[in-house]
């Protein structure tokens, strides 16, 4: 006989018909399981009387009522130990359903019946695509909507279309973004793209940008606290980049080409991503790190559940099921689960490494790096100090690199261009004043 657990339960009788309904509801909210009525809570069958039997199968029937909406369930008895015992099988709630008990959520934790409230609810409720920010009522009214960001994001979206302010009720209820189920209330997605003041409704509505000096996040030489719409925070993070990364002129015959160090699609996806796919429960603010060799993305939220790291790129899965069609609508996302495909191709075809993703305690962070880091493996130890060397310094000459390492200068000169060979280093000059950088394109970390 199995031990009591995350889908079974023991009963040897049934004192509390109660108890019975919660266990039916908190299976039916985790992934089903089994209470069993004649056997002990160390698993010893007991059995139940046989004169016991039709009228215990009615009151759990009963109990099992009592859960709204009532789970698809199966009472039965059976044979065990040559005793019988009464078996009521409860299955999973459906996906995007829950169930209660006497208007409390249950759900089964191990081999307790855990009672589910604030955060845990909301996180569970979330997880089963039953609850979003975006779709949730605010306590906006209609003088809190700027009718000018209403009337540019429908003239965006709709070219030909003739605004009228007096139709503001009737544009947010075409778009989803209101309900009359009562009374008239404004959805919080609403308020993420059209607020006059965002911060009194969505103050989490912000990105914290920063440029550091160097590697690491310690010494800041730009920054800025960005609020306000989605589509403010998406301009004024755009423009920060813009002022923040390095541009290369790339000259053809007459024209002229400014190339910024990473692509403009890949950066305007990963910028996007984080405005619509964040966590808006959080009140955390999106950051956006941009450091010498690589450019951070860091939204609230791991990923939605039935999304995985594999996953990504493969499969679309929202959690703003309004902010991202809001997006989808000024053709700032596709749908088509192609956008962190088109980001990976548009890094190799700029001779960059390909994003990384990860998902950091709460945190889902994308890191684009604007060079290839350097492959050490099989180097010698003096040599992965001259790499070291060249973090704080430019250039490296072979006499340096003698001192450093304590050979001899034609000893120096073959393993510098030993790393020349392998593509990390390049030599300048050909006479005594030649030095050695890094290769370009490549990243010394």
């Amino acid at each position: 006989m199995n031990v009591e657990g995350q889908d079974l339960e023991f009963k040897r009788k049934v004192k509390n018909f109660k108890e019975i309904g919660k266990t039916a509801c908190a299976f039916a909210n985790a992934f089903g399981g089994r209470i069993i009525i004649g056997v002990a809570d160390d698993g010893e069958v007991v059995g139940v009387p046989d004169d016991a039997i039709d009228s215990l199968q009615q009151r759990l029937e009963g109990a099992i009522q009592q859960v709204s909406p009532v789970p698809f369930h199966r009472i039965t008895v059976e044979e065990m130990d040559g005793r019988r015992t009464i078996v009521v099988e409860v299955s999973q709630a459906g996906q995007g359903t829950f169930c209660t008990h006497d208007g409390i959520v249950y759900h089964r934790t191990g081999s307790v019946n855990t009672k589910l409230g604030g955060r845990t609810l909301q996180a569970y409720l979330m997880d089963r695509s039953l609850l979003s920010f975006d779709e949730s009522r605010s306590r906006a009214d209609l003088a809190d909507i700027d009718t000018e960001r209403l009337k540019n994001f429908l003239e965006r979206r709709t070219p030909d279309l003739r605004f009228d302010k007096r139709r503001v009720k009737e544009y947010l209820l075409s778009l989803n973004l209101a309900d009359t189920n009562g009374e008239f209330s404004i959805k919080n997605a609403a308020l993420l793209f059209f607020a006059r003041e965002p911060g009194r409704f969505v103050p989490q509505s912000e990105v914290k940008l920063v440029r550091f000096k160097g590697r690491e996040p310690v010494d800041i030489i730009d920054s800025r606290f960005a609020g306000g719409t989605v589509l403010d925070l998406l301009k004024e993070a755009e423009d920060f980049i813009k002022r923040n990364i390095r541009t290369a002129l790339r000259i053809e015959g007459a024209e002229r080409e400014e190339v910024p160090e990473y692509p403009e699609p890949v950066t305007r996806e990963a910028l996007v991503n984080a405005l619509t796919h964040r966590d808006y429960f959080s009140r955390d603010a999106v950051q956006i790190n941009i450091f010498d060799d690589r450019m951070e993305f860091v939204s609230p939220g791991n990923l939605p559940t039935g999304l995985s790291l594999q996953l990504l790129g493969t499969v679309s899965k929202q959690r703003n099921p309004l902010t991202y069609r809001l997006m989808r609508d000024l053709g700032l996302v596709e749908g088509l689960a192609t956008g962190i495909p088109r980001m990976r191709s548009s890094m190799r075809d700029a001779g960059l490494p390909e994003p990384v993703f990860e998902e950091l305690g709460g945190f889902f962070r994308v890191t684009l790096m604007n060079k290839a880091r350097v492959d050490r493996t099989g180097l010698k130890q003096r040599q992965v100090n001259a790499l070291e060397y060249l973090e704080d310094n430019p250039t490296i000459t072979s006499k340096t690199y003698s001192g450093m390492a304590g050979v001899s200068n034609p000893v120096a000169v073959a393993d510098l261009n030993d790393l020349v060979a392998r593509g990390i280093f390049r030599k300048v000059g050909k006479t005594r004043g030649a030095y050695y950088e890094l290769a370009d394109g490549l990243n010394n970390s």
